[in-house]
């Protein structure tokens, strides 16, 4: 019935022999370097996700100051516009004033110079006149009475206009 053959007896005893060698040489070595490996491969794959965050940190943070940036020379520009407005309504402002003070320099000037020509001219019609009347008189009278006559003459003239 049953007959027990040694050479299966032997060939299992071999196969369970092989299986504890290999599971001690090859399978558990093999196994270690499968962890070492799947750990390597895990590591590198955050490492990979760390580093994609710290750039995604990085482009941010470059982002936000580019825009800051921008919105700083935008400021700076517009400070700048205002300050060049500023100093050109002051040097406007300043050429008005000195444009104002030679007009009124002139019009002092000229009108300076309207009551020199009146005196002149008034002056000059009393010599005309006192020359007339001395003709007309018919005596020429010394030059004090000549400058006597010719004071009154303006003072009338003058009081008349």
């Amino acid at each position: 019935m049953l007959a027990l053959n040694w050479n299966i007896i032997y060939i299992f005893i071999n196969i369970i022999v092989l299986f504890l060698f290999l599971k001690k040489f090859l399978f558990g070595p093999v196994t270690e370097i499968m962890e070492k490996r799947t750990q390597s491969i895990a590591d590198s794959i955050n490492d990979a996700e760390a580093k994609k965050e710290e750039a995604y940190k990085l482009r941010k943070d470059y982002e936000d100051e580019l825009n800051k940036a921008g919105r700083e020379s935008i400021r700076i520009i517009k400070d700048a516009r205002d300050r060049a407005e500023l100093e050109y309504n002051r040097t406007i402002n300043e050429a008005k004033e000195e444009a104002a003070k030679i007009i009124q320099e002139a019009n002092k000037s000229i009108e300076l110079e309207r009551k020199k020509a009146i005196l002149s001219a008034q002056a000059e019609i009393a010599s005309i006149a006192l020359l007339a009347a001395s003709k007309v008189i018919g005596k020429n009278v010394d030059d004090s009475m000549n400058k006597q006559y010719l004071g009154t003459f303006i003072k009338e003239v003058g009081a008349s206009k």
